[in-house]
């Protein structure tokens, strides 16, 4: 394997992200627009064996205070062999991210991965800070 990163938006293969995205539980059904204008607007990391892409993830972020982790995927044949981690080693490591104050990030089922990188789990002093809006529950 011969495994490449990329930030450029133009290498991102927006039709393969969203293929899986559709499929995730965090954003099922929606649509390829929807994935086109949130790849137009994040700062993007591409997983590529040599130009096939096998992971991603973005980040929405001001560069300066706030940075949000999302969407984050490893080729699900390719799973568990360590890529995530790269992935993840990869966007820690990027100028534009290294010089943040931190992240956040919502996860259902990889806490243990994202704890390897120093993420933790809201404290009780801290889960009282922090708000959500949802316009409809079912998004």
């Amino acid at each position: 394997m011969n495994i490449v990163f990329s930030k450029k938006r133009e290498e991102m293969d927006v039709k393969y992200i969203h293929a899986y995205l559709t499929e995730s539980y965090w954003n099922k059904g929606i649509s390829l627009e929807k994935v086109q204008k949130c790849v137009d607007n994040s700062l993007n990391f591409g997983l590529f064996d040599d130009r096939k892409q096998i992971g991603y993830a973005r980040v929405l972020t001001d560069f300066v205070r706030f940075s949000y982790l999302m969407d984050v995927f490893i080729e699900p044949k390719l799973q568990g062999k360590g890529y995530g981690k790269l992935l993840i080693q990869h966007v820690f490591e990027d100028e534009d991210i290294k010089q943040l104050p931190g992240m956040l990030l919502a996860t259902k089922d990889a806490h243990t991965l994202y704890e390897k990188f120093g993420f933790k789990r809201f404290s009780e002093e801290n889960k009282n800070r922090f708000m959500i809006f949802k316009r409809n529950e079912t998004e």
